[in-house]
């Protein structure tokens, strides 16, 4: 083989190589979740949920029909939700309500993404990779990775046709 060829041959090689590595999130993952983490304003603009007598919330989702609030989630973006509210769990006059945090030492496997979090609490959930994290009334800083998806939010309640209350959740969302 010829030394021009041989050079073609490994420059196209090296250039395939490149093209098969993994992309990276996005160059300013570490740039939000430091915004995040010293509580600055969100590349977008905060999203006010409300999560009704137990039923969900979603954020960002959109199919052909329907856009709801926020925007989809790119691989990288950082995601905090704080809520507040209570939400009372059966429909006996002197039941208890909780907050977004939940029961202070039940826990619960949750019906999405099967992670153990506290009973009665407010958890997410990324469709798109099929995991889940408990959000309770600050969820910190929350990294996504895998394909553009939405956040799902929920309580981690086996039966929310007796609830009743209310609890106001605000998203915001870093991708710089």
């Amino acid at each position: 083989m010829t030394r021009p060829r041989l050079a073609a041959l490994t420059t196209a090689a090296v250039a395939t190589l490149t093209l098969l590595q993994p992309v990276a999130a996005h160059a300013g993952t570490d740039l939000s979740q430091n915004l995040c983490r010293n509580d600055q304003i969100g590349s977008l603009r905060d999203t006010d949920l409300t999560i009704l007598n137990g039923h969900p919330a979603s954020y960002g989702y959109q199919d052909p029909t329907f856009i709801g609030p926020g925007t989809p989630l790119q691989d990288g973006d950082v995601v905090r939700i704080r809520a507040r509210g209570a939400i009372k769990i059966d429909s006996w006059p002197w039941g208890p309500s909780y907050s977004p945090a939940g029961h202070p030492t039940e826990r619960l496997t949750t019906f999405l993404g099967g992670i153990s979090a506290p009973s009665y609490g407010l958890y997410g959930f990324f469709p798109s990779t099929g995991t889940a994290f408990p959000a309770g009334a600050d969820s910190g800083c929350v990294v996504y990775r895998g394909p553009r998806t939405w956040l799902w939010l929920g309580q981690n309640d086996d039966r929310t046709v007796d609830n009743s209350g209310r609890w106001d959740l605000t998203v915001r969302i870093w991708n710089f």
